[in-house]
This record gives structure tokens, sequence and C-alpha cells, in this order.
């Protein structure tokens, strides 16, 4: 009865993963393919990747997602930790009332979230640009740094940071010295999941790009109106290559922080 238990699990598991990723399997090989038909396979070639490395708009793209991605992953490493450890010392109340707030942005779905930051953001006369897409995205990328943060702070001892205030310290030393560096690998970890999923988001980004900030993503979603082409394929398969190396690097520093226990 376990063999087929199992038999029938490794079928499962096999035929779930061939669907799950064929179709990505299939993106990144025909970003080799010679023709401009995505239904004809006629050779291999690398002319459209150098195709795009060509294309000021793509390149342009590309640099104003890295910068967003890296200043979102900043600004919320910090309001997420900050939110984090300040609910260390609040009251039950109002820890409840962080906790609602920071998930509320999770369950919100993000075309009313861009609706609602077009609105605001128009209200406070803020040109869209590089501004607006760091703090849109911040919004959804916090609640996940803290998240991960106050997991970790609810393994630590109590009786750590209370013996630490004992015997003098300030509250300031008491993070520095103690806190942060125990939960700094989940920040790390935290913030390369925000790198990832800033760098991923479409929805918002379409709302809050300006005429001269366009992320990558958005491009490719505006190339893609007129057909899939193998330079589309290309695009997105350095941007798949980019995910999963941000996803691999997170998942290292897990696993040594693991170890390291």
């Amino acid at each position: 009865m376990k063999a087929k238990t199992r038999g029938f699990g490794t079928v499962y598991l096999s035929l779930f993963f061939v669907f799950l990723y064929l179709p990505v399997l299939s993106v990144v090989l025909y970003s080799f393919n010679a023709s401009r038909s995505t239904a004809q396979w006629t050779g291999w070639t690398l002319d459209w990747y150098r195709q795009l490395f060509s294309d000021r708009a793509i390149v342009e793209a590309f640099r104003v997602s890295i910068v967003v991605a890296l200043l979102t992953a900043l600004l919320s490493a910090v309001l997420g930790t900050f939110a984090a450890v300040i609910s260390l010392w609040v009251t039950s109340r109002m820890k409840t009332a962080i906790q609602g707030m920071m998930i509320l942005p999770l369950i919100v779905p993000e075309v009313a979230l861009g609706v609602s930051l077009l609105f605001f953001f128009n209200a406070m006369r803020l040109p869209f640009g590089v501004l607006t897409l760091v703090l849109s995205h911040s919004l959804f990328c916090v609640p996940y740094v803290y998240i991960m943060v106050r997991l970790r702070l609810q393994e630590i001892d109590r009786s750590i940071l209370e013996s630490a205030l004992d015997l003098g310290a300030s509250t300031w030393q008491m993070v520095r010295t103690i806190i942060l560096p125990l939960v700094a690998p989940s920040i790390v970890t935290a913030a390369l999941l925000c790198l990832a999923m800033s760098l991923d988001d479409v929805i918002i980004s379409t709302y809050m790009s300006g005429p001269r900030s366009t992320t990558l993503p958005v491009h490719v979603f505006s190339m893609m109106r007129v057909g899939v082409t193998p330079k589309v394929n290309a695009l997105c398969t350095l941007i798949l290559i980019g995910t999963f190396f941000i996803i691999g690097l997170s998942q290292l520093i897990t696993n040594k922080r693991r170890f390291a226990k």
C-alpha cells in the first residue's frame, strides 16, 4: 500500500512540475529561435539577445527597474525592521493594530491599491516617477520584512534583552549590539525578497510609472501587445535568470543561518 502511495505521489509531483515549468522552458528555448515566428523552429541564434542590449528603451527600463528595486529593498528593510522591533515594547492592543496595518496591503487587490495610490499622489501633486514607484512598491514590501523579522524576534529569549537593560545598556545599545546582529540574516533575506518582488511588479508599476521611468516588466507588457516575439522571450529569460539568482541567494542565506544554529 505504501509503495502504491509513493508511486502515485511521484507521478503526481512529476506531472505537476512539468505543468508548472514547461511554459517557462518553452520561453527560454524559443528565445534562441532564429525565426521571428514562435510557431516554427528554424535553428539556434543569439541575435535576439544582441538586439536587447542595443535597444535603448530596454536598457533604460532595466536601469529604472534596478534603481527602484534597490531603493525599495533598502526602504522596506528599514521600515519593516523598525516596526518589528517597536512591536516588542508596545501594548497588545497596539501590536494588534500594527499587525492589521501590515496585513492590509497584502489582502487589498493590486488594482484597487494602484488606483488608490494614483489618486493619492495626484492629490499630493507628486510627479510620477522613481519616487512614486519606490513608495508604492515599499507599501506592499514592508509587510514581508515585518513578518520575517517579527518571526525571528519571537525566537530571541526575552531574558537576554532584560539582562542587557538591567546591566545599564540603553535601548539603542541593546538594539544595536543584540537585536540587529541576531535578526540580520532575516533582514537580508527579506530585502532580497523585496528586490525580487519589485523587479516583478507590473500592475502597480503601470499606475506609478512616469514618461521617463518605465520599469522593465511594464515595458515587456507593452511589447507583448503586438505579439510574442523571440525578443520578448529573450528578455523574459534574462528576467527569470535574475529572479532565480535572487531567490537562490535568499535560500543560501536562510540555509546558512539554519545550519549555524
